[in-house]
Order: C-alpha cells, then structure tokens, then sequence
C-alpha cells in the first residue's frame, strides 16, 4: 500500500517540476525590469558605450509598424527609415528587447546606410504572445517581417540579424521559405537547438542534469505549444546556401562558443565568423568594436553586391 501511495506521490511531485520548468522557460513574464538597459548591472561597465545608440532608438524618428503571424498575433516593430535600398531586421534575444540588444550595434547599421526594422519577437515588449519557442515560431515571424518589408517598402537586400536567442532565430527562419532578396544572415551568440540550451542552464543554474526531464519537456511544449525543443540550426545549416556570419564571446558565459563553432563547421562554404576572446554572452561589439565593426562591413559589403 505505501509502495503505491509512494509511487503516486513522486508521480505527482514529477508532474509539478515539469510544469515548474516549463512555467520558467516558456511562459511570458511581464517584470517590466526585464531587459531594462539603464538598470542593468551587466551592460552598466559599458552605458556611456552605448549611450548614442540609446539616445538614437529612443529619439530618432521612426514608424511603428505592425504584422500578424502566422497563428494569429499581432506583432510591433519600430522602422527607422534610411531611405536605402537596403534593410535590415534586428531580432533581439531571451526575455529581453532591441533597445538592450542592440543600442550598441543599431546606429553602425543606420550609419552604414540601412533602413533598420527594430522588432519585438512575440511574447516580447508590444508584441503579443504567452509562450517563448526558442526560436522556432519565431523564426515564421521573420520570415513574415521580411515579406512585410517586401510589400511596403521593396528594399533591394534585407540582412537578418539576431542577437543570443535572436542568433537562433534567424538561423531557424533559413528554413522558413525567405524571400529571395534575404542576402545574409547574421547570428550573435546563438544557441544550436532549445534543447541544448536549456539543459546548460539547468547544469549551470540548478546543478542538475536537465537531459532525463527533456523528453517529458518536449511533450509539453508540444501539447501546450506546437513547437519541439530538439529542432536544431545545425541540421538548417547542413542544408543552408545563405551566407552567415556568425560572432560569439569565447569567454560566453551563458551559450558557449562551442555552438557557434558546431554552427560553422556545419554551415561550411557558407559559414564564416568572428571569435572574441575577452568577450562574455553578447558583448562581442562592445568588447572588440573595431574589429567587429571591420570585419561585419567586409561581410555586407561582399554579399550586397
């Protein structure tokens, strides 16, 4: 009798960390602190760094512009427009937003003379949303900004370009059918599959090995939210004839240069990359800003042709 009360407790206990994890994961927060870049003890050593590119996004003139996804949610976006026959779309990262992501690096592609669409990716900031897919749906969203791109304003080349889960995301969307004046790709610090990721951090964070929880995981984020966490953007780059560039901090404290290294070595020809030795989990622009800076007009300028 106590073996089965026994068995159904633990059964139960296992249930409830299952959707204690999935909760944590997946599920929207709305801590209006999250990603907030002027409270941020990481980025604080580098604020006056990235001072211009705040003081750009927040005063620059832009156009709110919106899309529906694929399933139904109305996504926002800020378009500043260059006048270029050139775009390119910022895909920030994991519970935060574009203004955190990419205050540093937004005006370099203003100044270089991209239109920039600076998006929310669902669940994030205006967009809506409940769940967070690694990337998987969102990477639909992108390829969706893209032929909303294409309809309003025909740009000549759009460059994608993603920042940690935004690396991700716009690994995924080389998958999603993109339009063909999608050129190039860009990938920050992007992890190579939800799976992965996930169980680092719960190595990392919990002191626990995630990988016994995985399949159970999968199930739910497959019942509650039509996505698999084993998609991989190494099996997309095995396939992939889109240029990527991917940059990552070596000293990545959060998603480890060995995946950009698996990416590559799976992108191929195509493939190429900017390693930062001192640089942790997306400070690669700010570590080496020269060099990254060099090294990124060299790629645009060789796939815009």
């Amino acid at each position: 009798m106590w073996i089965y009360i026994t068995l159904i407790l633990f059964f139960v206990l296992f249930i409830a960390l299952l959707f204690v994890f999935f909760d944590m994961a997946f599920v929207r927060k709305n801590d209006a602190t999250l990603g907030d870049i002027e409270t941020s003890n990481y980025l604080k050593p580098y604020l006056e760094q990235l001072r211009p590119g705040i003081d750009f996004i927040d005063n620059h003139p832009f156009e709110e512009v919106s899309i529906l996804s694929f399933d139904g949610l109305k996504l926002y976006g800020r378009y500043y427009n260059h006048h270029s026959e050139n775009t390119v779309i910022l895909v920030h990262g994991y519970r935060s937003n574009g203004k955190h992501d990419f205050s540093g690096a937004l005006k370099f592609y203003y100044d270089y003379g991209f239109n920039v669409l600076l998006i929310d990716q669902r669940s994030h900031g205006n967009s809506e949303g409940r769940l967070i897919t690694f990337g998987v749906k969102e990477s639909f969203d992108v390829r969706d900004w893209a032929e909303f791109l294409n309809k309003k304003y025909s740009p000549k080349s759009i460059v994608l370009s993603g920042v940690s889960m935004g690396g991700g995301t716009v690994v995924f969307a080389l998958k999603r059918n993109l339009p063909q004046n999608v050129k190039c790709v860009i990938a920050d610090c992007g992890f190579t599959s939800p799976e992965a990721i996930i169980r680092k951090v719960g190595k990392d964070r919990f002191k626990i090995n995630a990988k016994f929880y995985m399949p159970f995981l999968n199930a739910m984020t497959r019942i509650f939210g039509g996505f698999s966490i084993y998609e991989s953007t190494i099996d997309v780059l095995k396939d992939n004839k889109i240029p990527v560039m991917f940059i990552h901090g070596e000293n990545d404290t959060f998603v480890p240069v060995e995946m950009s290294r698996e990416a590559l070595k799976a992108a191929g020809k195509y493939g190429s990359s900017i390693f930062v030795k001192d640089a942790d989990h997306g400070l690669s622009y700010l570590v080496e800003t020269e060099r990254v800076v060099n090294e990124t007009t060299k790629f645009l300028s060789k796939n815009l042709v």
